[in-house]
């Protein structure tokens, strides 16, 4: 099995990189902004560079890995930004900046469909399929009862309806081809390190944890019957759209 994983440098990808490739008969293609080039290791895995703010860095992906491989089975999509070392969440309407907004749509949502147009040959295969796309509760519309993060809230919601409307789009042609949205909980990575404080006892999850629980998803509800993503905490509860 081909599993590509697109942000797979650090946190829950790494994690979940190194989780896959301790399994039986599967080939693990990690990608990160931080690679250079396609090269494979000892291990099995594969690293190549990807860009999800590049357009011309994903199309150079596809050709890479078509040379390579002749179909992907399972694409997982951990790449996502919440802060940075210009900006962090907005607390209020007066915070909300293009710049910001910009950034996290390019990655957390444009990124993600661009990245399926140009891997659509391998996915759509005759081969059963599965995209998953990392999102999160907070871009619930019907969940938000608490205000606040603009950008990353919309930009997670905006990835919801992409692969929302992708998912009908290519049920008519390649309905095997199955979407999942997954919201991780709260982990101990460097996207919740400043938000760590005001967590209640028990809430964090470690990297290990939280990448068991996506991958047991995934295999659990990777031919679902429904042409539209299931959208799913990493309990597998259904998140409101």
């Amino acid at each position: 099995m081909n599993i590509l994983l697109i942000g797979a440098e650090r946190g829950i990808g790494a994690t979940m990189a190194q989780q896959l490739s301790d399994g039986p008969d599967a080939q693990v293609i990690k990608t990160s902004r931080q690679y250079a080039a396609l090269q494979a290791a000892e291990s099995g895995q594969w690293t190549v560079h990807c860009d999800l703010q590049d357009p011309t860095s994903m199309s150079r992906l596809a050709e890479q890995l078509t040379d390579q491989f002749d179909r992907i089975d399972w694409l997982i999509n951990c790449a996502g930004v919440l802060h940075n070392d210009q900006y962090m969440p907005e607390k209020s309407l007066k915070q909300v900046n293009q710049a910001q907004m910009i950034d996290q749509f390019l990655t957390n949502a444009v990124g993600h469909l661009l990245l399926l147009q140009a891997t659509q040959g391998l996915l759509t295969q005759g081969h059963a399929a599965v995209v998953a796309s990392i999102s999160a509760r907070i871009g619930s519309i019907g969940d938000n009862h608490l205000g606040g993060w603009y950008a990353y809230r919309m930009s997670k919601a905006a990835l919801n309806m992409g692969l929302r409307t992708t998912a009908i789009e290519w049920a008519r042609q390649v309905p095997q081809v199955k979407f999942l949205l997954l919201h991780p909980g709260t982990t101990d990575t460097d996207l919740s390190k400043p938000f760590q404080q005001r967590l209640p006892a028990g809430q964090l999850q470690s990297p290990a944890t939280t990448a068991q629980l996506l991958l047991q998803q995934i295999r659990k509800h990777q031919h679902h019957p429904h042409k539209y993503p299931l959208y799913l905490d990493h309990h597998g509860n259904t998140v409101p759209w």
